[in-house]
C-alpha cells in the first residue's frame, strides 16, 4: 500500500491528465456554440448553487471540526459568488425576474456527491478533484469571456471564484492525507475522484448545455 502523501500525489497527476481531456473539450465546445458572456455567468450561477448545497448537506454530519469548518466557509463562498454572478448577469442585460439557475434539477454529478458517507471519498472528489478542476476551468473560461471583449465577467471567474477552487483543492488534499491512510480508504477515494471526473465529463454535454440555457429563462 502506497503512503498517504504517494496516494494523493499520484491522484494529483493521474487527475491533471483526465483534467488535460476536459478542458480540451471543453474549449471546442464553446469555441463551436459561441456562448455569450452572459451564457457564461449563468451556467456558472447553477455550479454555484450545487456546491453551496452539497457542502450544505456534508456539514451536517461531518465528523471532525476542520470538515465542518472547511463546508462552512465553502457555502459562504458559494453565497458570495452568487450574488457577483448575479450582479454582472444583470450587468450584461439579463432580467433576474426572468431566470432560474435551478431550472432542470440537480445533476448526476449533485446526486453522486449526495451519496458519499466518508471523508475520503468526499476529500477526494468534492474538494481535491472539483476544486482542482474548477480552478483550471475557470481560468479557460476566463480567457473565452476575454476574447469575447468581456473583460469583467473574466476578472471575477478568473479573481474570486478561482482563489476559492484553490483553497478548496488545497483543503482537500489536507483532508485526504489525514483519511486515505489504510487500503480500504484509499481506494474509495480514488473511485470517487474516478467517479466525479467521468461525470463532470457528462455536465459539459453541449445540449445539456444547450437545454440548460434555453429553458432556465422564463417564458
Amino acid at each position: 500500500m502506497a503512503g498517504a502523501e504517494t496516494f494523493v500525489h499520484e491522484m494529483e497527476e493521474k487527475n491533471l491528465n483526465s483534467f488535460q481531456r476536459l478542458l480540451g473539450a471543453l474549449q471546442a465546445i464553446y469555441d463551436k456554440e459561441q456562448f455569450s458572456p452572459a451564457d457564461v455567468v449563468r451556467l456558472e450561477m447553477r455550479a454555484v448553487i450545487e456546491a453551496t448545497e452539497v457542502a450544505a448537506l456534508w456539514l451536517s454530519d461531518s465528523e471532525t471540526l476542520e470538515a465542518k469548518l472547511n463546508l462552512a466557509a465553502i457555502c459562504g463562498n458559494a453565497a458570495r459568488h452568487y450574488q457577483l454572478l448575479h450582479d454582472r448577469m444583470v450587468e450584461l442585460g439579463v432580467d433576474p425576474l426572468a431566470f432560474d439557475a435551478r431550472f432542470g434539477g440537480y445533476s448526476k454529478l449533485f446526486a453522486f456527491f449526495r451519496s458519499l458517507q466518508t471523508p475520503e471519498e468526499r476529500s477526494a472528489a468534492g474538494f481535491l478533484t472539483l476544486g482542482a478542476y474548477n480552478s483550471l476551468r475557470l481560468d479557460l473560461l476566463a480567457n473565452y469571456v476575454t476574447s469575447k471583449g468581456d473583460s469583467l465577467t473574466a476578472q471575477l471567474l478568473a479573481g474570486p471564484l478561482k482563489d476559492d477552487a484553490l483553497a478548496t483543492r488545497d483543503n482537500g488534499r489536507r483532508l485526504l492525507l489525514e483519511a486515505a491512510t489504510a487500503e480500504e480508504t484509499q481506494a474509495r477515494g480514488r473511485r470517487s475522484a474516478f467517479r466525479t471526473i467521468e461525470l463532470t465529463g457528462e455536465l459539459q454535454d453541449p445540449s445539456l448545455l444547450r437545454k440548460y440555457l434555453s429553458r432556465s429563462l422564463k417564458r
